[in-house]
């Protein structure tokens, strides 16, 4: 079950230092949430876990339709927008929110940062340069694998919007998990890929909640998403 955004205050208090952020983040930074020390390394290669997700991958291959090929592709885009656009509609578009707009470009560049950070320590290659039977679609990218930051925006979009509009809860979650999960169609992440993403979501909405600025924006952002979506301020 998703769980309100206040709960993962206090799961971050469990691991949270007092560092200071960088003067180039805007809410958090690599300092605060150290997902090399939170999360497990990825599997091993030529271990068993490893080739299952290889297996995983292209069994995802096989299966895809024209329609899922295509939905992969279309979720290479990495806007708040088109994570979420699906469950709440046309009004949930950046020229007519400007304020969520602004804060989501902030805190997924806080987010990249971090776990740009994090592929680096262990150098994860993708699917498709491990092994010549993955044929990926869409844009190959050139950062390592672990973890994946589409399910890491994905999920973290979930969130913090699920804690804005919890009328959509299961909805956003839903999407947030899809939105990871089509990178595996697309072969260019694994599975344990995504669900690391998840973690990590998780560990960086944490660290979120600690700062007064986000908390200051995210108020700010309630009132402008909710009144664009006709809903009652909570």
């Amino acid at each position: 079950m998703a769980m309100p955004l206040r709960f993962f205050a206090v799961l971050f208090l469990l691991f949270a230092g007092d560092t200071p952020s960088h003067a180039d983040a805007f809410y958090i930074s690599e300092q605060q949430v150290d997902l090399a020390k939170l999360l497990a390394p990825p599997p091993q290669a030529q271990s068993d876990r490893q080739k299952q997700d290889l297996v995983d991958v292209l069994d995802a291959q096989r299966l895809r339709t024209p329609e899922q090929s295509e939905h992969a592709v279309g979720d290479n885009n990495r806007s708040v927008f088109r994570i979420a656009g699906e469950v709440l509609g046309p009004n949930f578009a950046a020229e007519r929110l400007p304020k969520t707009s602004a804060f989501f470009n902030r805190l997924m560049g806080d987010a990249r940062t971090i776990f740009l950070a994090t592929k680096n320590v262990w150098n994860r290659p993708r699917p498709f340069a491990v092994s010549a039977d993955v044929k990926a679609i869409g844009e190959k990218p050139k950062t390592r694998s672990y973890p994946s930051g589409h399910a890491i925006r994905g999920y973290l979009a979930a969130i913090i919007l699920a804690d804005i509009l919890p009328e959509k809860r299961a909805e956003l979650f839903a999407r947030g998990r899809e939105y990871g999960v089509s990178r595996v169609v697309a072969g260019v992440h694994f599975p344990s890929d995504i669900e690391a993403g998840r973690f990590a979501a998780t560990a960086l909405a944490a660290g979120l909640m600690q700062s007064p600025a986000f908390m200051k924006d995210l108020t700010e952002v309630k009132a402008e998403l909710r009144g664009e979506l006709g809903l009652t301020t909570q």
